[in-house]
């Protein structure tokens, strides 16, 4: 048995509208697939996720074999020019109304691109993500409401739904939200004021405590088991498990601002390093970003120290801007500048000069 990804584009083929007119079979066009293997339906855009699970019933079937799909085929010269193709028989064995399959999660387990092609999975974590898709990720799109006579707020029962999942229940989010407002609590957005009208309610709840974690039915208290986050801060929460606190990714973000200052003020300090010189015809120099620019790049390749070679090039690239310039010049100027360079350790970041030129 093999398992593989297949993208899918209803402006081609239909499938969903063939899966439901025929009793959840599709005769797909390809000659790769083999009785027993697993595939699973990749929509492109818009939705770009997996919307299908399916097992191949019969393969290598020849064109007089399969069903008659023309009605689903939304490109009618693509379908019949495939008069000759092989087409293997899929059977439904799961469809996934959520987006837990999504692009970005299928990436995030391992899928590499974007798929385009029938393509085999071998990644083991990967497959094991495709299997149990509603065990791996701990998203708020998954929620399941409680009949609405149950006041109490319940959460991590496990209900069978073709899949099992946890639920989800929407009114605490509902709740969560009238309590905490729809700013992300670890950075501080709020899609509304940054998308106006279309951003307006958007937000995602996070389950400080993974349900995944408690494995029965528990009461839930929105104010110390929920939290509203913003998409990208929900990720990076769940890239490790057990995921981040609110603290601990506020922390990290506010350690990236620092790093980021401090390199910004050294790039400001590099930028006042000029090529200096007593010598008036290298006043000229001084101010061309071209000349330091590629004194810049042949520093970082061979570290500042084969100096007679940017000479060379300077000179055979820039005689006839600086018909003055000698080749002595050219040595004094670049000698002078890369020994303040090098003299200057707070310019360096890891092996290479890093610092402004032009």
């Amino acid at each position: 048995m093999k398992y593989w990804i297949v993208p899918s584009n209803d402006s081609t083929f239909r499938i969903g509208d063939a899966i439901k007119a025929q009793d959840g079979l599709v005769d797909w066009r390809t000659d790769k697939l083999s009785e027993g293997d697993i595939v699973f339906i990749y929509k492109t855009v818009p939705e770009k996720r997996i919307h299908y699970r399916m097992e191949v019933v019969k393969a290598k079937m020849i064109f007089e074999e399969a069903m008659e799909q023309e009605p689903y085929w939304t490109d009618k010269e693509l379908y019949y020019s495939g008069f000759i193709s092989f087409y293997a028989r899929l059977k439904l064995v799961e469809e996934y109304t959520d987006d837990v399959l999504s692009l970005h999660n299928l990436q995030e387990h391992g899928y590499q691109g974007i798929p385009r092609s029938v393509r085999e999975i071998k990644d083991v974590t990967l497959l094991d993500y495709l299997l149990h898709p509603h065990q791996v990720v701990n998203e708020d799109v998954y929620d399941v409401d409680y009949p609405e006579g149950d006041e109490k707020l319940y959460e991590g029962a496990l209900i069978t739904v073709k899949a099992n999942k946890y639920e989800r229940n929407q009114k605490a989010r509902k709740e969560c939200v009238a309590k905490k407002g729809y700013h992300c609590l670890v950075c501080g957005r709020d899609f509304e004021s940054t998308y106006g009208e279309i951003g307006r309610g958007f937000i995602h709840v996070h389950h400080l405590t993974p349900i995944s974690t408690i494995g029965q039915e528990y009461e839930l208290n929105v104010d110390t088991d929920l939290a509203p986050v913003c998409p990208n801060c929900h990720y990076m929460l769940h890239r490790k498990n057990p995921p981040y606190t609110i603290e601990e990714l506020k922390d990290i973000i506010a350690k990236q601002d620092v790093d980021v200052e401090v390199k910004s003020k050294r790039r400001k300090k590099a930028d006042t390093i000029w090529f200096q010189s007593d010598n008036n015809m290298l006043r000229g120099v001084n101010d061309d970003a071209d000349v330091r620019r590629l004194v810049h790049n042949m520093m970082e390749m061979d570290g500042g120290t084969m100096m007679k070679n940017i000479t060379s090039v300077c000179v055979g690239m820039f005689t006839e801007r600086y018909i003055g310039m000698k080749p002595n010049d050219w040595r004094h100027l670049i000698d002078d500048y890369v020994r303040k360079v090098t003299n200057r350790p707070e310019l360096k970041e890891d092996t290479l000069f890093r610092y402004k030129v032009g």
